[in-house]
């Protein structure tokens, strides 16, 4: 307790200083925060009174707008008017009415000659026209420019006014703009003709200047081929300006106003520019009482500048009033604050003091504590109360002080206990179950929930024995169980399965020991239990592989010659004969070729399905590996074994499969070898049935032999002559090739490295694979000879790669005999050093059988080479129990996972369990891992999900000469 008190004023001391460094008083926060309110207010203030003076901006342009429309109306409305009324003095005129009676154009001419000039210069009359009751032009007078387009208009309104009797007053602007009264004229109630009288609209936009003080202008719709050569164009708006007051100076400011506002709709709202130091506002006005053609309209043209400086002088002055107002509030507000928050500062600051147990000094530092004042505010209450505060902490830490030294001791053994248990409980992947004395559950941790399904309160107050399936030897555990309750024994352990709750069963190895109760509630038993399931599982699976061939179910190679060996001692112990038929598929990699692994596969077991059917069921099957399988038939005669072979092959003749299309018959040979007769041993006896077996497929397919002992030295002989002599030539003559197969790191999904391959080129151009000369080279001692050869290409190769840039490692296979080779260390140390080749790109792979004969000096050679830089893989991995010896006595880093686990791995639940208990163990001694055989993608991506390192198969890459990888330089036959 001692020890968190004062790792606690550390923390605060700690605090303390972090705060001197991140401080800021609460004077300057009131002050910030009262800074930003008046700021705000101001700045609201400000933008709400420009934002009204703004409207009532908008609103007084808005109601002048419609002030000016008005007048624009009435002067034109006047001039109408004023039209009219001359209009009706017309047949007032002496001689008029006859003449337009009488339709004479002549008198009507000379009569009304004297009264056009006054007209003119009086009324500023600019056309008369005079028209009969038929629309016919009789007499016209105009100092006005005519147009086609107006003239048009003028007999329409002739005609319109003629039918209706009613007269008109249009606006034309086709050229010049006029107003123009088209009236009927009267004589006694009957219309004799029509009138025409237009004067021009400068006289109104005149009248409009005078009156608003505002520029106007009237916008006509150009349409190419109207209007007078003094007018205005605009091409951005397609209009001409035909009256335009203060006419140099607007009609560039409306030009720029083209520019800016291409729609002329948008002057129709009012637009404001800033235009030689001045602010205009332009907008159309809307006519809706006036006739107008060619879709004229009125732009106004107002100077609001100083409307504008007011509402901005208005801003400004609202501005500068409301910060003198916020700089004089702050200066006020820290007056007021300053001496309250010094006071309550120095209280802050001292208040540490009380976390360091410094009383005395902190009380010695509130010294205004003491000082008696008239009016007390908050502060001072604040002073006395700390004080006081300061001596019951004074107390209170004297007693803390007295009781921690107590408590600290049995604090730290109650952590130490539980610490451990709780790290027990949290960690350990075990079930952890408690009971009472009745055998019943208390407790089970997360880990058993997890694994048996079921929840603690599911299983408290149950039975720990219902949850055991108690059979065999395990009827007499609640007995056992009662002896630890009672203290007979001191522990219990024993296996069981348990029922789950999902219905599963899981093989669980219990340890049960008795508990020291202090209360009645405390459990009287722990147990304890491991889960061996999957163990238990991969162990029969390893047991079962290590003796049956995956694919087929029968017994493997290894196990047929366990088999055969008890046989044979059987037949010698009670004197009795049995043969062994060697069956060997025709044309099985035709099939293969051609069809894919998976029609082989389909017909290997077609195949052992159909031999079984023809067997006894006390001969024994097997699968020797590739396509050849074996029968032991015990107590047989020669023509008991032919009869087995004609059947056999009478099956095999009836079965068929199919695959993408193809239809494949199975045929085999048979070889047939007498025991004892032609052999006593399994070596002896295998040898024998194997030449047999080629001496029926030299009779032709489906064929069997029986061996004779003529025959055995002679095939022999012949053969390991055969192959010694062409193993020789192809050595002197270079005709061994080299194939690669790539091999993928799964991780990256790219190639890491690649296998040699071993291929021999025979005289006619046939590519011979090893295991047809291999043995040979074996037993006639020309295998080293094949190693060296191997060794040296290789190396040569690799050398070569690296100088032109490209890192590229190998994986060579090295036979049995290469550990009793004397030449193999100084022949690999002589090829490092002569083309100076990084050993650390070389891998080796070897198989038990290579390194079982002499454990010791395998494991001494190997030591050797990888100090040079190489390294040692493992091959065929998991076929046997020896392998998991082999890794851990051997320099070992890479295993290669035998393909018979990895061919059908996607479909096959028992090779997915036992690949992944392989991988565990190479893991576990840290190997890496490489899996062969890897045919389709399915079966690539559960490796991948297993964590194997590398891939090899035919998904990857098959194998393939030496120039399709650009290896050719050395490799090719005839290059050293």
């Amino acid at each position: 307790m001692e020890n968190k008190l004062h790792k606690g004023m550390s923390q605060l001391e700690d605090a303390e200083k972090i705060l001197e460094h991140r401080f800021l008083g609460l004077k300057w926060k009131v002050l910030l925060l009262s800074s930003m309110i008046l700021i705000a207010i101001v700045a609201a203030f400000t933008g709400i009174t420009y934002v009204s003076l703004m409207n009532d901006f908008e609103n007084q342009r808005l109601m002048q707008h419609e002030r000016y429309t008005s007048e624009v109306e009435g002067l034109i409305e006047q001039t109408s008017q004023s039209l009219h009324q001359i209009a009706e003095l017309i047949p007032l005129m002496e001689g008029i009415t006859e003449s337009l009676i009488a339709g004479n154009p002549e008198k009507l001419a000379e009569i009304f000659d004297p009264y056009w000039a006054l007209l003119q210069i009086n009324k500023g009359i600019e056309v008369v026209q005079f028209y009969n009751h038929a629309n016919q032009l009789l007499a016209k007078w105009s100092n006005a420019e005519a147009s086609f387009q107006r003239n048009n208009s003028i007999k329409s309104w002739v005609r319109e006014v003629n039918a209706k009797e009613r007269f008109s007053s249009p606006l034309s602007c086709d050229g010049s703009c006029m107003q123009f009264a088209v009236v009927p004229l009267l004589v006694e109630g009957q219309s004799v003709g029509v009138v025409v009288i237009g004067v021009p609209l400068v006289d109104a936009v005149v009248g409009f200047k005078n009156i608003s003080g505002a520029d106007i202008g009237l916008f006509v719709r150009d349409e190419g081929n109207t209007g007078k050569n003094s007018d205005i164009k605009i091409p951005n708006w397609g209009i001409r300006i035909t009256i335009l007051t203060n006419r140099e100076k607007n009609r560039f400011l409306l030009d720029k106003i083209s520019r800016d506002y291409p729609d002329l709709g948008r002057l129709e709202q009012g637009v404001q520019a800033f235009w030689q130091g001045r602010y205009q506002q332009i907008k159309l006005l809307p006519l809706q009482k006036i006739n107008a053609s060619n879709k004229a309209q009125l732009v106004v043209i107002t100077d609001i500048t100083s409307t504008v400086q007011t509402i901005r002088n208005s801003t400004q002055q609202n501005m500068v009033i409301g910060l003198a107002g916020l700089v004089l509030s702050e200066i006020l507000l820290f007056l007021i604050l300053t001496r309250p928050l010094s006071r309550l500062k120095h209280i802050v600051f001292t208040l540490p003091l009380l976390a360091r147990s410094s009383f005395g000094n902190f009380r010695s530092s509130l010294r205004s504590a003491s000082e008696k004042r008239w009016l007390k505010d908050e502060i001072d209450m604040l002073d006395e109360t700390t004080v006081a505060l300061s001596h019951q902490l004074e107390r209170l830490e004297n007693q803390v002080a007295d009781r921690t030294r107590i408590l600290a001791r049995k604090m730290d053994e109650l952590s130490k206990e539980r610490d451990f248990i709780t790290h027990l409980m949290d960690i350990a992947q075990v079930i952890v179950i408690t009971q009472n004395t009745n055998g019943e559950i208390i407790t089970l941790n997360a880990h058993g929930e997890a694994l048996i399904r079921y929840t603690e309160k599911e299983l408290q107050g149950k039975p720990f024995i219902g949850l055991l399936s108690l059979k065999g030897d395990l009827q007499d555990l609640p007995a056992h169980l009662e002896e630890l309750l009672t203290g007979e024994r001191d522990q219990l352990r024993h296996e069981a399965n348990v029922l789950c709750k999902d219905s599963s069963i899981r093989h669980i190895l219990w340890l049960h020991s008795r508990l020291t109760r202090l209360t009645a509630d405390d459990p009287a038993m722990l147990s304890v239990g491991l889960d061996m399931t999957e163990h238990k599982r991969a162990e029969g699976r390893l047991a079962w592989l290590a003796d049956h061939d995956p694919l087929t179910d029968l017994f493997n190679r290894r196990r047929f010659q366990e088999e055969l060996e008890q046989m044979l001692n059987l037949a010698a112990r009670y004197n009795y004969s049995g043969a062994l038929l060697f069956f060997d598929l025709d044309q099985f990699k035709y099939i293969n070729d051609t069809s894919g692994h998976q029609a082989g596969d389909a017909l290997l077991k077609m195949v052992a399905r159909t031999l079984l059917s023809s067997i006894r069921s006390v001969d024994i099957l097997g699968r020797l590996g590739g396509d050849e399988f074996a029968v032991i038939l015990p107590q047989t005669s020669p023509e008991g074994a032919i009869e087995v072979a004609k059947n056999a092959l009478a099956g095999l003749n009836q079965g068929k499969i199919t695959v993408n299309g193809r239809t494949h018959k199975a045929s085999a040979s048979i070889g047939i070898a007498l025991f004892p007769e032609h052999g006593n041993n399994v070596h002896d006896l295998l040898a024998a049935a194997d030449l047999a077996m080629y001496q029926a497929k030299e009779a032709g397919r489906g064929s069997w032999h029986i061996f004779s002992d003529e025959e055995k030295t002679r095939e022999r002989m012949h053969t390991l002559v055969y192959w010694k002599e062409k193993i020789e030539y192809a050595l002197l003559h270079e005709q061994f090739l080299f194939y690669f197969q790539p091999i993928m790191h799964i991780a990256n999904k790219s190639i890491d490295h690649y296998e040699v391959l071993l291929r021999m080129l025979d005289h006619d151009g046939t590519i011979l694979v090893p295991h047809l000369f291999i043995p040979a080279a074996e037993q006639t001692g020309l295998i080293h000879a094949i190693d060296h050869m191997v060794l040296r290409k290789s190396i040569a190769q690799s050398a070569q790669l690296r100088h032109n840039g490209r890192a590229v490692r190998f994986s060579i296979n090295l036979s049995a005999h290469a550990f009793h080779d004397p030449e193999l260390l100084p022949t690999l140390e002589g090829a490092f050093a002569e083309h100076g080749a990084d050993p650390s790109s070389f891998m080796f792979e070897i198989t038990e059988t290579a390194a079982l004969e002499d454990l010791p000096a395998a494991r001494e050679l190997m030591e050797t080479i990888k100090k040079l830089g190489c390294r040692f893989t493992l091959d065929d991995f998991g076929v046997g129990f020896s392998s998991f010896y082999y890794i851990r006595q051997l320099p070992i880093d890479v295993v290669k996972i035998d393909g018979s686990f990895i061919r059908n791995l996607a479909d096959s639940p028992d090779d997915q369990i036992l690949v992944k208990a392989l991988c565990d163990v190479a893991r576990g001694f840290g190997k890496t891992t490489t899996a062969e055989f890897v045919e389709n993608a399915a079966t690539l991506a559960i490796l991948e999900k297993m964590q194997v390192d590398y891939a090899q198969g035919f998904l990857i890459g098959t194998p393939a000469p030496a120039e399709t990888f650009g290896f050719s330089d050395f490799l090719a036959p005839g290059k050293s």
